[in-house]
């Protein structure tokens, strides 16, 4: 005989209602607000991966599903072996690696374009209870990259935590971060460059 169940009660919603914010990011970005308030927070959003074997084919189907711009790329165990972006599959990459190993472009796969572990910007959690977005801003434009990772510490383990973009910052900054100002050497010199405009 199959079970049954018993109806939950149920309520009516009142009026004035609001709903929970978190989780959700700013619309505006500025370069004194902390860092971790621009982060894609793995515990409040679900990560988007990728196999490293897929074709990119596969990674930008993956993306424009998800509406995000940047996957993690994991391995047979479900390790982060890397991350690819839509500027890795959209970019001269794909074209270099089809010339280099004599293959057709629709054959290239994630892994040969992707940007690998070891070149990977990472922060710890614990590290950026206090940074402020300008401070992030800088250090991703002095290593050149676009993207960061962050890891922390869950039952003994390092485990990546989140992701920051650099072109999501950009967006939603009040005086569109241009590459210009980017290139700043400095924390005072973006600022200054920002304060002008």
């Amino acid at each position: 005989m199959p079970k049954t169940y018993a109806p939950l009660p149920t309520n009516h919603l009142p009026n004035h209602c609001c709903y929970i914010h978190s989780g959700e990011m700013p619309e505006l970005v500025h370069l004194d607000d902390l860092a971790l308030h621009v982060m894609f927070d793995y515990e409040h959003t679900r990560a988007i991966t990728i196999d490293q074997h897929a074709l990119l084919a596969d990674a930008r189907i993956e993306m424009k599903a998800c509406g995000v711009h940047v996957l993690l790329v994991i391995d047979e165990m479900q390790h982060v072996v890397g991350i690819i972006s839509s500027e890795d599959i959209l970019g001269e990459k794909p074209v270099k690696v089809s010339q280099e190993k004599d293959i057709p472009r629709a054959q290239v796969k994630v892994r040969m374009v992707m940007t690998p572990r070891e070149q990977i910007v990472v922060f710890h959690y614990a590290d950026l209870k206090l940074a402020r977005v300008g401070e992030l801003v800088q250090t991703l434009r002095q290593a050149k990259q676009h993207y960061a990772l962050v890891t922390d510490i869950k039952e003994n383990k390092t485990v990546v935590r989140g992701l920051f973009s650099l072109t999501f910052i950009s967006k939603r900054s009040p005086s569109k971060v241009g590459d210009d100002d980017l290139m700043a050497h400095t924390l005072s010199e973006l600022r200054h460059r920002f304060n002008q405009q």
